[in-house]
């Protein structure tokens, strides 16, 4: 069914911006939570957080069939009404093929564009730049639906700068490039490379270094517990705000690294920790769907203690 949703934003001015690769709440039992979903789809909105459904990691996309991914966008799409961008991501799907049909079936689900990862083939293989030229090709022919582009290191492998540059070129619905790499100056010549070209994303806690080299667009998870202060941070960096914008990073700084602290001594992946966080500040976020586990009596009040100590219901305006 399609669902025509008058939208507020045109292809050129879906990235620049905050965004969030969105939670899937699901219930106790591991079915999707539709109720929190569009809860949460609408608390996202009103921070005015692009939301990117059932990503494959944060929205565990890879837990869920094509159908629920599809019902996922679906109720974003109907819950934020036009208000923020929707981008659909796929399953990082092997061949170009299987990328053609989701993007079709997205766009006509009603998103404004569609995330395209590179051929992952598994087993730690990296696509060669000749193959990955190809895929790109095939795909961005085969369809016109506005594509944000992903050479993110958490694939397993980085896609050179050189072979998204004819793609950038020469398919005018390409209107953006995420980009993600643990070395700070690889994100910046990148940025410094693309941004005349098109919207340049990156992680939030990147963008301080890499939207004075032209970043526009944030495109991070921890916006899921902390969107108005991500949000906050965003404004301020691209307002040329520093001094807010050194105020929201010392608390944003201080929560990454409590996080960062907290995953290790648990062994607790983000999406679990983030859908903890949330139900502990009474907020709809669900539970994670197995393999993964909920947290213990311990690390829940562990958790208590850093959403406490950081301040973050006052920076959230929940207190």
């Amino acid at each position: 069914m399609k669902h025509d949703v008058p939208r507020t934003t045109q292809p050129a001015d879906l990235l620049p911006g905050c965004h969030v690769m969105g939670l899937t709440p699901f219930t106790r039992d591991g079915d999707l939570d539709e109720g929190a979903l569009r809860e949460h789809a609408r608390r996202m909105a009103d921070e005015n957080m692009g939301f990117w459904p059932a990503s494959p990691a944060t929205g565990e996309g890879a837990q869920m069939s094509d159908a629920e991914i599809l019902r996922a966008l679906e109720i974003v799409v109907e819950e934020t009404a036009g208000r923020v961008p929707v981008i659909a991501s796929g399953l990082e799907f092997p061949t170009a093929a299987l990328n053609i049909a989701f993007m079709k079936e997205a766009r006509r689900r009603g998103a404004d564009a569609v995330q395209l990862y590179p051929p992952t083939l598994g087993h730690s293989f990296a696509p060669s730049p000749q193959m990955l030229e190809r895929f790109y090709d095939e795909v961005l022919s085969s369809v016109d639906v506005p594509v944000v582009l992903s050479s993110n290191l958490m694939t397993g492998f980085e896609v050179p700068a050189f072979v998204l540059e004819l793609p950038v070129a020469e398919h005018p619905h390409v209107t953006g490039v995420f980009k993600n790499h643990s070395d700070q100056q690889n994100i910046a010549d990148f940025v410094t490379r693309f941004a005349p070209r098109t919207t340049v994303l990156t992680m939030l806690q990147k963008l301080v270094f890499a939207a004075p080299a032209g970043a526009t667009g944030a495109l991070d998870n921890l916006q899921n517990v902390a969107p108005r202060l991500s949000r906050s941070l965003y404004d301020a960096l691209l307002g040329g705000d520093l001094a807010a914008a050194g105020d929201h990073y010392r608390v944003m700084t201080a929560l990454w690294s409590e996080l960062g602290r907290f995953t290790a001594k648990y062994s607790a992946p983000r999406v679990v920790v983030y859908k903890a966080m949330l139900r502990i500040m009474g907020l709809p976020g669900g539970h994670p769907r197995k393999p993964y586990v909920d947290l213990g009596d311990d690390a829940l009040k562990a958790l208590t203690g850093i959403i406490d100590a950081v301040g973050l219901y006052e920076a959230e305006g929940l207190a």
